[in-house]
């Protein structure tokens, strides 16, 4: 078989027919139908845009839009949908299944354009084309009105009616709420199926900017309404909604609260679309909330607060900028207050606020401490203990701090004030504990206010010492045999204490009983003879351990003994496992040292592929089993060799495993019988040429 011309032959079909299908896509052409032009626009147009934050050529549609509408050519609209930073506004472009950025919707889906233009005469030109195709197009008789009514202060803090207010508390409000009237009246003769959104939108967005450094304009915080609406002929909907920013956010996580909208800022957007005639609009009607003029947005805000104990309170700031007051020091205890903000429009109109009131906490001083750890009268508590422990809360839920003595008289100094934990622990303060002995402390809760709580004095005492165990577990083991010349002593060490201080006593030699070599060691390790001398061949030593504490109670060990024979090289262990492979399998490897000495013995071994690791440790005798693979194809050298506790190595034991090349194997016949089914004529072919 002439497997390269197969191939080639292969690739040519495959283009061919892939190659038909993207021509055949690139034909089709979406159809747009434009309306004559007609000046006299039968209704609003609103374009909805939808822009995603890291796009650049959204830049150029916004800036297209800014322009428009500033000229007032034509009547619209137009609302920016920042899909990816606002999840209210994700949930329209869903909606309408919009999938590019950026894209404009004329009148709810009449007309979709999804274009990247990167200049911005281009979209001028695109959107007075739509415009006139969207404005001249036939509507439903609907009318819609809309009346918006920017409220004065409202979200006070503290809450009106809040009881046990703290008495470092300010007064804030917001100026965030609006009061929405809409209606729509049904003209036609027949019922009208319909759907009504009333939208907030910012003139210039406080949180995004275009890719020019412009702030995006109209950009849509969230509904103020959005439900169907279904009217007879000559029947009118009407409804008042009350939307407030600090009610609302935008669905992100975590959300963005619109708290910081102000009146200058906020263009309401209504819309009625038509359910019948594919969602498309019949009317759309904005109102600026602040007020708009040439271009400019006026109707500032200024405040004035009243505040005190009467009723009617007393004014205290005047032509204020914010809705914040702090009074001079601290409020009094459990004490009415009351309150309201005037707002002021630039026509000096007064918004009335509504009289707001609050009480004052009153003041309890904190409970009485109570220990937790180590409680009053307790015996035998152990040297390790460091932290003292207790109990303290406070009536009022006040945050408390402490002042905490400790000694070891019974009228205990001050180690730390002004604590503000539970716990304290003595270890900073260079606290050792003694045996037997007794301590004391107190603690003292005080509040933010200046009220105190004392708990008692309360006394502990610390455990009676134990004179610290027999050193045991020596190594090398008593009567060991064939012990390497250079060994090194070990040994355990413990005390009933725990946190008891251990020194050593070392006593080693040929003789019995042995002389004493090291004295007041804290390691529990010894060198007989450091790192330039050796013991002597074919001798018994003898070796003992007398552990001390730190209050001079001691303890003696038995007398140990180990010979210096000469030592035995342990043989090498066996290896049983597999000698052919496969690259990327694991295979399993036993492997076994028979030995008869009882030590336990480590196991070495590299696995020939640039891999030594350490097993162990085993017993002797014991049959271990491991796994390995290989990446690579080759044939590889198993060593392995055991080590005694002495460090005495054995030979290393060889085991060799060959891992041949895979091959990947080609389905041939299978791929000539998918192609033979789509171009019949391609198997004669190939047979001629003697190809298969």
């Amino acid at each position: 078989m002439n497997v390269k011309l197969l191939a080639i032959l292969v690739c040519l079909m495959l283009f061919f027919s892939f190659a038909g299908k993207i021509s055949s896509l690139s034909l089709k052409k979406k159809s747009i139908e434009y309306n004559p032009f007609n000046p006299e626009f039968t209704h609003t147009v609103l374009g909805e845009v939808f822009v995603k934050s890291s796009d650049v050529p959204c830049k150029y549609l916004h800036q297209a839009l800014k322009q428009l509408y500033a000229q007032e050519l034509y009547p619209f609209y137009y609302i920016l949908y920042l899909f990816d930073k606002n999840n209210n506004s994700n949930d329209r472009k869903n909606e309408l299944g919009v999938t590019e950025s950026p894209t404009i919707v004329f009148d709810g889906g009449y007309e979709q354009i999804s274009l990247v233009l990167n200049n911005t005469e281009e979209w001028l030109n695109k959107l007075n084309e739509s415009f006139f195709g969207c404005g001249g197009r036939d509507v439903k008789d609907i009318d819609l009105s809309l009346d918006v009514e920017w409220l004065g202060a409202v979200n006070p803090s503290p809450p009106d009616g809040e009881t046990s207010v703290r008495i470092e508390s300010c007064i804030i409000a917001t100026v965030t709420e609006m009061k929405i009237d809409v209606e729509v009246t049904n003209n036609e003769e027949s019922e009208y199926d319909g759907h009504l959104h009333v939208q907030i939108t910012e003139n210039e967005s406080e949180w995004w900017d275009d890719k020019f450094g412009n702030p995006y304009t109209h950009e849509f915080k969230d509904y103020a309404y959005n439900n169907d609406v279904t009217l007879s002929a000559d029947e009118t909907f009407s409804g008042t909604i009350y939307w407030d920013g600090c009610d609302y956010n935008d669905g992100d996580y975590p959300p963005r609260y619109f708290d910081h909208i102000i009146q200058d800022n906020i263009l309401v957007i209504a819309s009625v679309f038509d359910n019948d005639n594919n969602e498309y609009i019949d009317d759309v009607v904005g109102v600026h909330t602040g007020g708009f003029h040439a271009g400019a947005f006026y109707d500032p805000k200024t405040f004035d607060i009243y505040f005190g104990e009467t009723n009617p309170p007393p004014k205290v700031l005047s032509n204020g900028t914010r809705i914040i007051y702090c009074p001079a020091g601290d409020l009094n205890w459990s004490t009415t207050y009351y309150w309201k903000v005037d707002v002021i429009n630039n026509l000096d109109e007064i918004i009335p606020g509504e009289v707001w009131s609050f009480t004052t906490r009153g003041n309890s001083p904190p409970n009485t401490p109570t220990p937790v750890f180590p409680t009053g009268g307790a015996e035998n508590i152990s040297i390790c203990f460091s932290t003292l422990e207790w109990n303290c809360s406070d009536p009022d839920g006040d945050n408390l701090t402490y002042d905490i003595y400790f000694g070891e008289s019974n009228n205990p100094p001050l180690v730390e004030n002004n604590w503000s934990g539970n716990s304290y622990d003595l270890t900073p303060h260079g606290q050792n504990f003694e045996f037997n002995k007794t301590y004391y402390w107190k603690i003292v809760a005080w509040d933010p206010y200046g009220e105190s709580a004392t708990g008692g004095i309360w006394e502990f005492r610390t455990e009676k010492n134990l004179p610290p165990n027999p050193a045991y577990n020596p190594r090398p083991p008593n009567g060991a045999n064939r012990v390497p010349v250079n060994v090194v002593l070990y040994w355990n060490g413990s005390d009933p204490n725990l946190c008891d201080t251990l020194t050593y006593d070392v006593y080693f030699g040929l003789y019995e009983p042995p002389s004493i070599q090291s004295h007041n060691q804290s390691k529990s390790e010894y060198d007989p003879y450091g790192p330039n001398g050796d013991l002597q061949i074919n001798e018994i030593y003898y070796w003992k351990i007398v552990t001390w504490d730190k209050s001079g109670d001691k303890s003696e060990s038995p007398t140990w003994t180990f010979s210096t024979d000469p030592p035995c090289v342990p043989p090498p262990p066996e290896i049983d496992g597999p000698t052919q492979g496969k690259s990327g399998v694991i295979y399993e490897f036993n492997f076994v040292s028979h030995y008869f000495d009882n030590s336990s013995i480590i196991y070495e071994i590299e696995w020939g592929d640039g891999k030594m690791i350490e097993y162990g440790p085993y017993e002797y005798g014991e049959v271990i089993t491991l796994n390995h693979s290989w990446d690579t194809r080759g044939t590889f050298i198993i060593k392995a060799r055991t080590k005694d506790e002495y460090g005495v190595y054995s030979h290393w034991s060889y085991h060799e495993i060959v891992i041949p090349r895979g091959r990947n194997v080609v389905y041939i016949f299978d791929l000539l019988s998918l192609l033979y089914n789509r171009f019949p004529i391609l198997l004669k072919f190939l047979y001629y040429f003697k190809v298969i």
